[in-house]
């Protein structure tokens, strides 16, 4: 759920991993869900935290302030009307919390890193500074003015093993490009994906954030790993995905003239997601658009039997075979919107995180035994979907033409 912290001034900055969803981090069954899942993470990584005070981001989005010691009821600022609201924060954090966050480079009290905590600040400044410099010109890199080459601009990439190596980014892209996308997709579309993936890595150093091999921030995998998974079609696959890297040069994708967040997934259902049914957050470039190629695709539909048991762990109360399930209603993309399981009602983006559902767009079939869920779809839904970007690429489309259609009214430069 989390995958980094910071203390500064007594605050407590949690950042959530990109990869979980709205629906992982506030369990609608109880408030006290969050205050648990943070008073856990405290613990278990022995951070020297005396303070109440917790800021949630998530990227460039704030989620919401926690006062742990606060009695239930008024644990969230932003829980309003039995819903939460959000807001897209300028710099990653709430005015409110601006002065103290403009400390956060200058004094870092702790930083948790893939699961290893130091206090070392100046080894961790010294570290953070060598992902935004270049090891040939040591110039710091303006990413909303000129990106140097890619051959000259090094970065330092936090191994989930405890390694912590630097690289070039095309090197380091090559291994994104590989894990992320299957090489035996068209050559456009790991060019797509080439940028993408480029476009979010200097995002994520824009943030701050430090690079890993997960899915927290992209997972990575080096040229040993490549070759056990490619085995003999190794040499033909990491020249492909070399060229796709190299061939864009130091393309990335704007809006406005900053960088996006360039979030993408596996394969819609047919439409992608507009970001604020996700994240809760509205982004001008990230909203619903048809993607009928997707319908196509091997990884498109797929059905899982979950047992009663299992549901009602999960969702923390009794589900069987005579409770009442019932889809309530749908977005615009066909995603569920809300499901209401007995007298419990939740949104489609919940259900998925709690069972663990390919999709937010599914059907159900309850049974003696098990309830048959059927996805459309493969992750999130937002951004780029990478089966519909490799069908279009099939289909005569240009990595550029594929980046114009799933982001909406953004630049290639």
């Amino acid at each position: 759920m989390f995958s980094n912290y910071k203390v500064v001034n007594n605050v407590l900055y949690l950042y959530v991993d990109f990869s979980c969803e709205i629906g992982n981090i506030f369990d609608k069954n109880s408030n006290n869900h969050l205050v648990y899942e943070i008073k856990k993470y405290i613990k278990d990584k022995k951070i020297k935290f005396n303070g109440i005070k917790v800021v949630l981001l998530l990227s460039g989005l704030m989620l919401g302030t926690v006062y742990l010691n606060k009695p239930k009821q008024e644990n969230y600022e932003v829980y309003k009307d039995n819903k939460y609201v959000y807001n897209i924060v300028d710099n990653s954090v709430p005015n409110m919390e601006k002065k103290e966050v403009n400390e956060l480079e200058s004094n870092i009290d702790e930083v948790n890193i893939n699961n290893k905590s130091t206090s070392n600040k100046k080894e961790l400044i010294n570290n953070k500074s060598s992902i935004k410099t270049s090891n040939t010109t040591n110039n710091i890199v303006d990413i909303n003015k000129n990106i140097v080459t890619e051959k000259e601009h090094m970065v330092t990439l936090k191994r989930t093993n405890g390694e912590v190596i630097n690289l070039s980014i095309t090197d380091y892209l090559i291994g994104v490009v590989a894990a992320e996308m299957p090489a035996s997709f068209d050559i456009e579309a790991l060019k797509a994906q080439s940028v993408v993936a480029r476009t979010y890595t200097y995002k994520l150093i824009e943030y701050g954030r430090d690079l890993t091999d997960d899915v927290s921030t992209q997972v990575y995998k080096s040229n040993a790993e490549l070759k056990n998974i490619w085995g003999a079609n190794y040499n033909k696959y990491y020249e492909k995905v070399s060229s796709a890297v190299r061939s864009t040069g130091n393309e990335v994708i704007k809006y406005n003239g900053t960088l996006i967040d360039a979030v993408y997934h596996s394969t819609s259902n047919g439409y992608t997601e507009d970001s604020i049914n996700v994240w809760g957050n509205s982004y001008p470039y990230l909203k619903t658009v048809t993607s009928p190629w997707d319908t196509s695709t091997t990884s498109f539909l797929r059905s899982t039997d979950i047992s009663y048991d299992i549901i009602s762990k999960k969702l923390n109360t009794n589900v069987t075979p005579t409770s009442s399930i019932v889809i309530d209603s749908r977005n615009e993309s066909g995603r569920v919107s809300k499901i209401i399981i007995d007298n419990n009602s939740y949104t489609g983006v919940e259900l998925r995180n709690l069972l663990g559902l390919r999709s937010a767009d599914f059907d159900i079939d309850m049974k003696d035994n098990v309830i048959t869920f059927t996805t459309r779809g493969y992750g999130h839904g937002v951004g780029m979907s990478q089966y519909g970007a490799d069908k279009m690429a099939k289909a005569g489309y240009s990595y550029k033409q594929i980046l114009n259609y799933y982001y909406t009214n953004v630049i290639v430069e």
